[in-house]
């Protein structure tokens, strides 16, 4: 049996091209080459891992300022429920001091309702009447709340009373001022009085010195006179 030989072209890993010559005899199993696996290069990975990290952070960032947020909300739900709290209370007081017995007293009278000494009661089930009633002429008993009418009468009579009381002691106050002038003025009159006749006993004095500083001048001269001629 003759070896037939055959040629094969065949590229090796490195691109090279390799020309083989085999017989049928020589057989060779041939099976694949696994491929090389390429490396990561650093610079793709360093990028990478920067945009995670600044990912991460701005994800915190927004975290932080989203819980900041619902803390400034709950804080201002939580005032709005005090205050809503304390309007309850205040309301739920007007509601209570609006049902109270003094209240009702209050509005019955301003309507002009007087309470009924003599009242007369049915004793249920056997429908007896307890007491007689009696019809009120409303002046049994002082109303403690007086009508609009009695409190605009009130109103006028205490207005009256302080214009009356103004009225007097303004003019007391004039009355005083008055008599204060008047005593200033007599005492003015008075020491103007003093003050004139003391300039006017002063001027008598001047006169007076004057008139004898003039005699004794007109006596030395005469005295001179004469013993010139002497």
């Amino acid at each position: 049996m003759s070896a037939v030989t055959s040629a094969e072209s065949w590229h090796d890993d490195k691109g090279r091209s390799r020309n083989t010559s085999r017989t049928s005899a020589d057989k060779v199993t041939l099976r694949p080459v696994p491929a090389e696996v390429p490396r990561l290069r650093r610079l793709p990975f360093l990028f990478v891992l920067a945009t995670v990290l600044g990912g991460g952070m701005v994800g915190l960032l927004v975290l932080n300022t989203q819980l900041q947020q619902q803390s400034f909300a709950l804080h201002a739900k939580q005032q709005q429920a005090t205050a809503l709290a304390y309007t309850e209370a205040e309301l739920q007081t007007e509601v209570d001091q609006a049902r109270s017995p003094a209240q009702i007293a209050s509005r019955a009278a301003k309507l002009g309702m007087r309470p009924n000494l003599h009242q007369a009661f049915i004793v249920l089930p056997d429908g007896r009447i307890v007491g007689e009633a009696e019809k009120s002429s409303g002046k049994e008993v002082r109303a403690t709340v007086q009508t609009p009418a009695e409190i605009d009468a009130a109103r006028k009579a205490a207005e009256a009373e302080q214009k009356k009381a103004a009225e007097e002691r303004r003019k007391a106050e004039e009355k005083k001022a008055a008599e204060e002038k008047k005593a200033a003025d007599k005492k003015k009159a008075e020491e103007d009085k003093k003050k004139s006749d003391e300039d006017k006993k002063k001027s008598d004095e001047d006169k007076k010195k004057s008139d004898d500083k003039k005699k004794s001048d007109d006596k030395k001269k005469s005295d001179k006179k004469s013993d010139e001629r002497g």
